[in-house]
């Protein structure tokens, strides 16, 4: 009879054992499905367009589309002006789930300094350079025209102007003689 004690204890052990990993199994997987109960069940929505927005318009648009705003950077930018979108990821048009960050860079407007431009017509192409790089300017397009009073080489106009002036680049181009026709 010692035999029959020993089955009985071994089939019990297997049922407790066999028992307690369905439990895990079952408590595992419910853990699972209220971990990621965001992914199912949760409506998709098509991400509207915020680019050239400003923020609070573009956060209002995203909200109402069931999306959040997510700021990951700000740049200069030229022809945006500041405080509105630059770029938008996902794009326009996508369809996501509801919830969902749009990442969007934030314009910082124009950048703008203050230069001192010099004076350079009249001034030998040569001597113009040096005096850009002097001024710490960087030397843009250099265009050739023909002029019937100005010598060979010589800076007949320049853009910027000179003088003081507020301006988002540091290329100064020159309009120079080829001599006269």
């Amino acid at each position: 009879m010692d035999w029959i004690g020993k089955i009985f204890r071994f089939v019990f052990k297997s049922f407790i054992t066999t028992t307690l990993i369905i439990f895990v199994v079952i408590a595992g997987a419910t853990c699972a499905l209220l971990a990621f109960q965001n992914m199912f069940g949760v409506s998709d929505t098509v991400v509207p367009p915020v680019i050239g927005y400003e923020i609070k318009i573009a956060q209002e648009k995203l909200y109402d589309a069931g999306l959040k705003i997510y700021i990951s950077g700000e740049e200069f930018d030229e022809r945006i002006s500041q405080n509105r979108i630059i770029t938008q990821d996902p794009a326009s048009g996508a369809k996501v789930k509801k919830n969902r960050e749009v990442y969007v860079v934030v314009s910082n407007g124009s950048k703008v300094i203050t230069l001192t431009i010099p004076d350079l017509k009249n001034k030998e192409l040569e001597e113009a350079t040096a005096l850009i790089e002097e001024f710490g300017l960087i030397l843009g397009r250099i265009t050739y025209t023909n002029h019937f009073s100005v010598p060979e080489n010589v800076v007949i106009a320049q853009t910027p102007e000179p003088g003081n002036t507020k301006i988002n680049s540091k290329e100064v181009n020159l309009l120079v003689s080829k001599g006269p026709y």
